[in-house]
């Protein structure tokens, strides 16, 4: 956290300067001492917030429905509904084409599916065909003006995050600007996949916050399973693959717009 603390103290100004908002995580704060101001700033550095990508950060659904077709029916597979695709999404890549095709999960087919329209639609990424739900990328830019590290979780492959981070401007580009996510990471770059806690564990060591002091933010009922195992707080969105009686059970907070999960956000951090 105190290595946390140094970097934000060294780019917040940078950020400030390339920047005209205001953060909306914390617009009005009383009078403090120069003592107690260092102390919020340690302790937001020491909490989090960590994003799902698809259906959380950016609207994709035409992207990869459109390249899950092409892939099935390229492979001698018929088509899916939206809705079969929106169900499937809650597994990883390749589980979900075993999941479209109808064969046990496991099954080496969908590693093979997987793996081509990876290829296929990682390619395809731009701030058009995954860009971010409006008013997202102001409230990115606050939480990291805030000084609460920032990281990226999906059960897609690491390579589409980082693609959708970079089409967003969201990554770093030295000389250029800064990046919001201290790590982005897929379903392929961690010990297990969500539900599993694994890949929220990583990237909370990667950020070096705690994990009980810091949020998840998914779509899926895997993403609020896997911040319960995590032992972190969690907030589903309702403008992703599912509604309210699939998610309810699953996440602390459900929240219906972005104003809505900016007072989540404030009051989960708010809880330390």
């Amino acid at each position: 956290c105190y290595k946390t603390v140094a970097l934000f103290m060294l780019t917040s100004t940078n950020f400030l300067r390339s920047s005209s908002l205001l953060p909306l995580m914390y617009m009005k704060l009383p009078d403090q001492s120069s003592r107690s101001r260092n102390i919020a700033t340690m302790l937001r550095s020491c909490s989090g917030v960590l994003w799902d990508v698809d259906g959380t950060l950016v609207e994709s659904t035409d992207l990869a429905f459109t390249a899950t077709n092409e892939v099935l029916t390229g492979n001698g597979f018929p088509t899916i509904t939206v809705d079969q695709y929106n169900i499937g999404c809650r597994y990883t890549t390749p589980e979900r084409f075993n999941n479209h095709i109808g064969v046990p999960a496991g099954s080496p087919e969908g590693a093979r599916l997987g793996d081509i329209f990876d290829k296929t639609y990682v390619a395809r990424v731009s701030d058009k065909t995954a860009g971010l739900f409006d008013g997202m990328d102001r409230l990115l830019r606050s939480i990291a003006l805030a000084g609460h590290p920032q990281g990226a979780l999906s059960n897609a492959c690491g390579d589409y995050v980082r693609a959708v981070m970079a089409a967003n401007e969201l990554d770093e580009v030295p000389g250029v600007r800064l990046g919001l996510f201290g790590v982005a990471l897929g379903a392929d770059e961690v010990p297990a996949a969500k539900p599993a806690p694994d890949g929220l564990l990583k990237c909370c060591d990667a950020l070096g916050v705690t994990p009980e002091r810091s949020v998840y933010v998914g779509d899926s009922p895997s993403d609020g399973r896997a911040a319960r195992s995590a032992g972190m707080r969690s907030i589903g969105v309702l403008w992703g693959a599912n509604g309210e009686n699939a998610l309810r059970e699953q996440f602390d907070m459900l929240v219906s717009d972005v104003p809505g999960l900016i007072e989540a956000l404030r009051k989960l951090l708010e809880e330390e």
